[in-house]
């Protein structure tokens, strides 16, 4: 607070408010040669940028200009010692450039405490400011950059970052000669608070300013690191397109290919930044998470010490590593890393939130709620923090439904509805898979389910807002969205995501994502063919056009995803590739290969012991792949429009085509048909997509046959054709909602309560909130005489508050009463009689009733 209180009454004394409009008095570099100078050292021309530097600053001596920049090459070269030295000598010239003093004391971290200064420290960098504004007069208050550095140095000092932003930051951004330095420095304090979007904001704003900066270019890629790929690499794009040698890009690009599983382009880049700086700690710190990645923990102690040769207490440098691995789901050594990282500094903030989250993903909840509550309390800016300390306060409400090997919490509305049954299904699968995979789990799992999508982004990512997810499986915990979230089967979500726990647990979390997802899609379909994913008119296209991911790039098709269908079909072809090694070598070699991953063994070695190499396997899956698509619809074309190639799948009904098609071209027949159907022209319809149904050609929408074909059949009311087609739908798509509740209405229609039941069954794998299935589901028990059934059906229904309830208490009651439970039915008749106190059905069966149990 003395802190705060001191900046704000410099602030005051010099009339800030005021000055703003006045011209700019502050001292710049405006010379040729700066000017050249900083062209260079802008484009990566460190060598020739430095020649002109060390001329600069003994012309002009004082122009501060002239030393930062030639600071901040030494800098960047790793010449940590000349740099301190160099702006030592510049601050003794320059006593009042702040600046100076602020660049100083960030290289002096890299060199031996043996020949520095103590580090300036809180108060330290307060008086510093204070003398800088005193040498400056009045006009250090008209200097946009003299504003961006007492912002830096505020900001280092502790002070408020809404003061830091609306008292400095913002007035030299609105200056009519705004700092760059100001972009720089909000820009990066906003990624700082884990603020993607005010980050993006205030870089865009910079480039505004000062275009073909590949620093501000750097900073708007790293806004878009964890949210938008496109916008990431089309970024560090253009900042290494200014600057090849761009190290910010470079360490961006790192990560992203370490994410990717690109072993080879992360190297590269981390070989541009170690050939221009061999002490960079930041990317030996990138080449040891890569070594603990690859299980090779001698390589990965060399890169870490080598991170830390120059500033041995860099939390950073650990805080990377945990990162990293983190983002392989290898969250105990990931948390192990990040407390590595808070022995060297307790406060570091970075790993302190990133800690909460992996602990929360390992399931040590206590910790990591409380670690995740202190970081808030400590700083109300931090996003994540906020984020996650406002959903442990939501989900307290939340119930748990468990037994001995699993706990599943979820909204209790939900739990009263359908948690037993996702109970069962969880045990189902645990029996079938352990067998399958030849693991006994000696972990409970924990599953949570949410209700809203921004609460399982935040559980699940630290931000809401990022969507395209049903579940996410961390090890021993995942988390899925509620059913009530989406159109998705959950009970095939919570088969797929079981699955990861089994192949996360046995191979120790060491697995590539394509290999994970591609077992839990085929996981899926080995239980119902309704589930999982099946060949489309999109992926036929892709496959036949060559747009497949290579076997060595399969984990890249995800973070390189550009559109939803862009990662759905990463899903497909990771499924097809397991399908491919189980029709060729049998299962058993898929097991082994997981134990091998488990043990440390890099895939590629374990796919040449078990199967073949990479160079054989890459053709004959392309082969099998091909295969697949060909045998979708042989006898027809499915070449899709020119405008359905290049971006998302739109509905192609109503699209005009750019090009002359074949007349047995599916998607063009389905656009004329579809025009017919609006014309009722049902007939037609059925005569022209009949012979595709009949042939055994089956594809999901936007191209579903099967749909148009069962429309027809409805208008011409040919229910058993109509029934039949609707019936193939369900067979492979269990999701299919419309369908679903056609087949359950004709159902109903023809009193078939068998067929009731299945598809109230049928749906509620989709929906379990919904009332009708649960209704469907009662009488077509009751009339079966199924009473167990009927009765906990009609409980259930109850919860969901129908517009009968009197009626529903009711004839659970007479179920009850046949059931001998004579207690809960004398209950359930009189909250019939609550409902509708007129009731005479029901005051007749009370009469049957004893007021009192004579049941032992």
């Amino acid at each position: 607070m003395r802190l705060l209180s001191r900046l704000l009454f410099w602030v005051c004394c010099t009339g800030l408010a005021g000055c703003l409009t006045s011209p700019l008095l502050a001292q710049t570099a405006s010379t040729a040669d700066y000017d050249q100078a900083w062209n260079m050292y802008r484009q990566g021309g460190y060598d020739e940028a430095l020649a002109i530097t060390a001329v600069g600053r003994l012309v002009d001596e004082a122009n501060e200009d002239w030393w930062r920049l030639e600071g901040e090459i030494l800098f960047t070269l790793g010449r940590y010692h000349e740099a301190y030295n160099l702006l030592g000598e510049g601050i003794t010239i320059n006593p009042d450039s702040l600046w100076l003093m602020l660049q100083r004391r960030e290289v002096g971290h890299y060199v031996a405490s043996s020949i520095i200064e103590a580090p300036l420290s809180q108060s330290d960098i307060v008086r510093a400011i204070n003398m800088a504004a005193a040498y400056r007069g009045s006009a250090a208050m008209q200097d946009s950059d003299f504003l961006a550095a007492v912002s830096h140095g505020a900001i280092l000092a502790g002070v408020e970052p809404k003061v830091v932003l609306d008292n400095f930051l913002r007035p030299a951004q609105e200056n009519p000669d705004p700092s760059r330095d100001a972009f720089l420095v909000a820009g990066q304090l906003a990624l700082d608070k884990q603020d993607a979007a005010l980050a993006s904001r205030t870089f865009r704003a910079g480039l505004e300013h000062y275009p073909d900066d590949p620093d501000l270019e750097a900073g708007l890629a790293a806004a878009f690191q964890n949210t938008d790929t496109t916008q990431f690499l089309q970024h560090t794009g253009q900042a290494l397109a200014i600057n090849p040698r761009h190290i910010p890009s470079q360490l961006l690009l790192a990560q992203h290919f370490i994410d990717a599983e690109d072993e080879a382009a992360a190297e590269a880049a981390l070989d541009q930044i170690l050939g221009l700086n061999p002490r960079h700690p930041e990317a030996h710190a990138l080449r040891a998470a890569m070594a603990t990645i690859a299980d090779n923990p001698e390589m990965a102690s060399i890169h870490r010490d080598l991170a830390l040769a120059n500033w041995s207490d860099n939390p950073r440098v650990d805080f990377l590593i945990g990162q990293k691995l983190s983002r392989k789901y290898r969250f105990a050594e990931a948390a192990a890393a990040q407390r590595r990282a808070l022995v060297l500094d307790p406060l570091y903030q970075p790993s302190r939130i990133q800690l909460a989250q992996d602990l929360l993903r390992l399931g040590r909840e206590d910790e990591g709620w409380a670690l995740a509550a202190m970081v808030h309390a400590e700083d109300g800016y931090n996003i994540e923090a906020f984020n996650l300390t406002t959903l442990h306060d939501r989900i307290e409400g939340f119930t748990t439904v468990e037994n001995a090997h699993f706990r599943i919490r979820m909204a209790a509305e939900e739990a009263a509805v359908y948690g037993q049954r996702a109970l069962a299904l969880l045990e189902d699968a645990r029996t079938r898979l352990s067998a399958r995979y030849g693991i006994e789990l000696e972990e409970r799992t924990t599953v949570e389910i949410y209700p809203d999508p921004a609460d399982f982004a935040v559980r699940t990512f630290g931000m809401p807002g990022i969507g395209g997810y049903l579940g996410v499986c961390f090890g021993s915990v995942f988390t899925v969205n509620s059913p009530t979230s989406s159109q998705a089967n959950w009970e095939a979500v919570l088969w797929h995501e079981f699955t990861h726990v089994i192949t996360l647990t046995l191979t120790r979390n060491r697995m590539p994502r394509w290999l994970s997802e591609g077992i839990s899609v085929y996981e899926e379909l080995e239980r119902s063919p309704g589930w999982g994913q099946r060949m489309s008119v999109d992926y036929h296209d892709r496959i036949v056009n060559g747009r497949m991911q290579s076997l060595g790039r399969m984990s890249a098709a995800f973070l390189e995803a550009r559109t939803g269908e862009d990662t759905m079909f990463a899903y497909y072809q990771s499924y097809l590739v397991v399908e491919f090694l189980a029709e060729h070598y049998g299962f058993a070699p898929i097991r082994a290969l997981l134990r091998d991953l488990a043990a440390g063994m890099p895939i590629n070695d374990s796919l040449e012991t078990h199967f073949a190499a990479l160079s054989e396997l890459e053709p004959a899956f392309v082969n099998f792949a091909r295969a697949r698509a060909d045998a979708l619809a042989p006898d027809y074309d499915l070449a899709l429009p020119q405008q359905e190639q290049s971006g998302m799948i739109a509905q192609i009904m109503g699209s005009s085509p750019r090009l002359p098609f074949a007349p047995d071209n599916i998607p063009q027949l389905l656009r004329a048909q579809q025009t017919k159907l609006d014309q009722e022209k049902w007939a037609d319809v059925r005569d022209a997509l009949e012979p595709i149904a009949a042939a055994g050609v089956y594809l999901p929408q936007p191209f579903n046959v099967h749909a148009l074909l069962a429309t027809a059949y409805a208008g011409l009311g040919e229910k058993d054709q109509e029934r039949e087609t609707l019936e193939t739908i369900v067979h492979h798509e269990a999701g299919a909602v419309s369908a679903i509740t056609k087949l359950l209405r004709i159902a109903r229609e023809d009193q078939d309560w068998a067929a009731v039941a299945r598809w109230s069954d049928a749906w509620l794998a989709v929906n379990p909130m919904a009332a009708t299935p649960w209704r469907a589901r009662y009488s077509s028990h009751r009339e079966l005489g199924d009473t167990a059934i009927a009765i906990a059906a009609g409980e259930t229904l109850l919860r969901l508050d129908p517009p009968d309830r009197a009626a529903i208490h009711f004839g659970v009651a007479e179920l009850l009463h046949q059931n001998a439970d004579l207690d809960a039915a004398r209950r359930h008749t009189l909250q019939a009689l609550e409902e509708a106190p007129r009731f005479r059905a029901a005051y007749d069966l009370l009469a049957t009733l004893p007021s009192t149990s004579s049941q032992p």
